[in-house]
């Protein structure tokens, strides 16, 4: 199985695994995933814009738009997307939470394997 970023999920041995073993590290991997209230889903995108002004220094080179723009984008899927607009100050926010997000991902990866696990070795 795979995670987001291309990493795979490293399999055990499920015939040598006892319950008990799995339902450990299942728990071991739950109290390593980050808190819920820190993750953010989305990309942060970083935006340079050029005004509507004929006259602007904008329009005469790309180094003088104006911006940078900060915004997280959603996708809710079947092309649907929100850009979130945030202040330069919770850019470091933004990053934390997103990875975050990536850490949760992974880590209910692997809890889902382990239940897996669970379900064929308790047949």
């Amino acid at each position: 199985m795979l995670f987001p970023n291309g990493r795979s999920v490293q399999k055990a041995n499920a015939s040598a695994m006892t319950p008990a073993a799995v339902l450990r590290g299942r728990a071991k991997e739950a109290a390593k995933a980050p808190a819920l209230a820190d993750v953010i889903r989305g990309t942060l995108l970083r935006y340079s814009l050029t005004c509507g002004n004929p006259d602007c220094r904008c329009r005469r080179s790309k180094r003088n738009r104006h911006g940078p723009y900060w915004y997280v984008s959603v996708s809710y899927g079947k092309g649907r997307q929100r850009r979130y607009l945030i202040p330069a100050s919770q850019v470091a926010r933004a990053k934390r939470g997103i990875a975050a997000y990536g850490r949760l991902w992974e880590s209910l990866c692997r809890i889902s394997e382990f239940n897996l696990d669970l379900l064929r070795i308790e047949r």
